[in-house]
């Protein structure tokens, strides 16, 4: 029993001494952490120690450069929210903070739309739109009706579902001074046709007739009296039935 109770004594202090000696051994090493980077005066972008620089450093017409922006004094979290290493969307109000973002006019064919960066951006964030919808210079992106239809430009969220749809015309074109307006078309051998918007759009909405039967651009159909005559441009209403038939010349040759 004696021999038993020394031999048990024996193992626990074995047994202690162990573990002490083990842990002094394998104590982990922690590497003390730098200060965080408050400036690109420093160290210049954080980011690009690890990532490519020259990737985000082009300069192209439109395109935002991180090679115009890189001495100003930020950090990259000034202008990008950065999640778990995976995230990086732009803030809000980030470029706002030194750009005035206001409204501007786009002047197309009479028929002018006002755009309000203060409204969209209290919705979405500029990467939502820059620069893959639109390039951050007016006027750089060409942006047509037929495009909206198909899902571009504007046409990405204005699509009756996240926003009012693109062919809701009013919604944009407030001032449609150039439906008030009559267009006239010279023929040969017979007088002018005189066209009114005003009282087409009076029964019709725009979508009605553009860009299915006609080009936003006047003469960009190239209609001829025997397309009318086959049911085509404004033969398409004006067949005796929906409205007066393109036969009767006169109601249009005045």
């Amino acid at each position: 029993m004696r021999l038993t109770r020394i031999i048990i004594a024996v193992s626990l202090v074995l047994a202690l001494s162990s573990c002490k000696f083990k842990g002094n051994v394998n104590t982990k090493y922690i590497e003390p952490q730098s200060p965080p980077i408050t400036s690109l005066k420093e160290s210049g972008l954080p980011c690009f120690k690890c990532h490519s620089y020259e990737k985000y450093a082009q300069v192209k017409p439109g395109i935002f450069s991180h090679a115009k922006h890189k001495n100003f004094g930020v950090h990259c979290n000034t202008c990008h929210i950065i999640k778990d290493h995976t995230e990086s969307n732009v803030k809000k109000e980030a470029c706002d903070t030194c750009h005035k973002l206001s409204s501007f006019t786009l002047e197309t064919s009479g028929m002018p739309v006002t755009f309000t960066h203060q409204n969209h951006a209290k919705r979405f964030s500029c990467s939502e739109c820059h620069p893959r919808l639109f390039l951050m210079k007016k006027g750089s992106t060409k942006l047509a009706m037929d495009d909206m239809y198909r899902g571009n430009s504007c046409g990405a969220c204005h699509n009756g579902k996240k926003a009012f749809s693109t062919s809701s015309c009013t919604k944009c074109h407030v001032k449609l001074t150039g439906f008030k307006k009559a267009l006239t078309y010279a023929a040969t051998g017979v007088s002018p046709v005189i066209f009114s918007h005003e009282l087409h759009t009076a029964m019709f909405e725009c979508h009605s007739c553009h860009t299915a039967i006609f080009k936003y651009k006047k003469g960009g159909s190239g209609m001829k009296m025997d397309d009318l005559y086959q049911g085509k441009y404004c033969g398409s209403c004006h067949n005796g039935q929906s409205a007066f038939g393109s036969s009767e010349c006169q109601r249009c040759h005045k």
